[in-house]
């Protein structure tokens, strides 16, 4: 039985009430991009950054340009993804999809499941098409102008395809069954999509290293023995129990490096991308894989995953509360209450909501960064390494080594460079050795 809220709330408030919310969230967001763009173009405030860090000026304005191309694209971007949403929202864009995927159904002989399965694989469809432009340009012009990007466009479309089949394989088998929990589980729908969202984090996260990752790249062992030896002895030192060490070909699309390792219970894989072995020395690899395996150390993947956990169940919780408030599906455009709705609908405001959060998230997740590179230094015994590593890996990104405070507490996860080398004590006094 569908509830009914106060006829005055009629629908075209709710709608114009999530529509201010989202233009008050790019307001702050304009804002605070401004606010940054000027804090690091702020040249006193280079000139301390190169002095501290042993950054060279052209490398200074090498990171300039891409950080203002970077803004410039974002903004543009961000006005016309919200300009296409709000105005595909006011025109009564869902309303137009459920009609299509109701008679999609009507034609498969299909019920609720069936109509629900149809009208995200049409919103896919929809989203992909208006997105592809952004993240083409992004790689092929915002990243190939500052020599970053090093796919082809036959990999660019080719990982698409990839993407797709795997949305099929996985992810439609996981929405039909969320769809149908809440069609016939009763009031307690949300405990059994809960254990079935947090069983598929589980189970995509044990396929990634065997199955998935190799669908998008080449995995070869180490070669460099001074390497393999150097991260054994350190896994064997902190107790992480290795199953294998492998190099990706990150470099056949980007020229930016990175360290992970993945696995569920029991020994993990350590993966490095060949660009970070490329740029670095053994023992500037290793602190930085000493720098991940803290993460591991301390606990801080298996929090995040408990955290996550328990989120999905606030969040399915929540939805099954709002599932029965049929005006918030027509402010949307929708006909009434359905289940495919309820997920579109609570995840648009979910948005919101989500933003408020992320400088809660964003502050953990920093605490955590430095806790492990402390880590990683006790490990090595010395600053010097991280501190080199840290400074290679912003190379090879062009990233700015500093960030409004404001800015950085909205939307980075990790600590300003300039910031995390001076908690380690690393200076360009320590630097100039190894530094070009």
């Amino acid at each position: 039985m569908e509830a009914v809220i106060n006829p005055q709330f009629d629908t075209k408030m709710i709608l114009w009430i999530f529509i201010s919310l989202r233009l008050a969230q790019l307001a702050i967001e304009r804002t605070l991009a401004t606010l940054n763009r000027r804090y690091y173009s702020d040249t006193s405030r280079q000139q301390a950054a190169t002095d501290l860090l042993g950054i060279g000026s052209d490398e200074m304005q090498r990171t300039l340009a891409y950080s203002n191309d970077k803004y410039f694209f974002a903004r543009i971007a961000g006005t016309i993804s919200l300009a296409g949403t709000l105005l595909f929202l006011s025109g009564g864009g869902f309303g137009w999809l459920e009609r299509n995927a109701q008679s999609l159904s009507i034609s498969l002989n299909g019920g609720e499941l069936i109509t629900g399965l149809c009208f995200f694989a049409l919103l896919g469809m929809v989203s992909s098409l208006f997105g592809l432009p952004f993240d083409y340009y992004r790689t092929f012009v915002l990243e190939q102008k500052h020599g970053f990007n090093r796919q082809t466009p036959k990999g660019f479309w080719l990982d698409r395809v990839k993407g797709l089949g795997i949305a099929l394989v996985l992810g439609a088998p996981l929405l039909s069954l969320i769809l149908w929990l809440m069609q016939v589980a009763g009031q307690y729908w949300w405990v059994y999509a809960w254990a079935a969202m947090s069983g598929f984090s589980i189970l995509t996260a044990w396929l990634y290293p065997t199955f998935l990752a190799p669908l998008f790249n080449k995995f070869s062992p180490v070669t460099d023995e001074a390497l393999r030896h150097g991260i054994e002895a350190l896994a064997t030192k902190i107790g992480f129990r290795t199953a294998g060490i492998s190099i990706m070909d990150a470099s056949k699309r980007s020229s930016h490096g990175n360290a992970y390792f993945t696995g569920v219970l029991g020994k993990k894989r350590i993966v490095l991308f060949d660009t970070l072995v490329n740029a670095m020395s053994a023992s500037q690899v290793v602190a930085v894989l000493a720098h991940e395996l803290g993460h591991f150390k301390l606990h801080h993947v298996r929090w995040g995953l408990i955290r996550g956990v328990l989120m999905t169940g606030v969040v399915f919780y929540v939805l099954s509360l709002c599932l029965p408030l049929s005006e918030f599906y027509r402010a949307f455009g929708f006909g009434g209450v359905s289940n495919y709705g309820a997920l579109v609908v609570f995840s648009l405001w979910f948005g919101l909501l989500d933003f408020a959060l992320q400088p809660l998230s964003n502050a953990l997740s920093r605490h955590n960064e430095f806790a492990a590179d402390r880590f990683a230094t006790e490990q090595i015994g010395n600053s010097q390494e991280l501190g080199t590593a840290l400074l290679k890996l912003r190379e090879t990104s062009a990233g700015m080594p500093v960030s409004h405070p404001l800015f950085s507490a909205v939307y980075h996860s990790h600590p300003p460079l300039l910031e995390r080398l001076l908690a380690l004590g690393y200076t360009k006094s320590e630097a100039a050795p190894t530094l070009p």
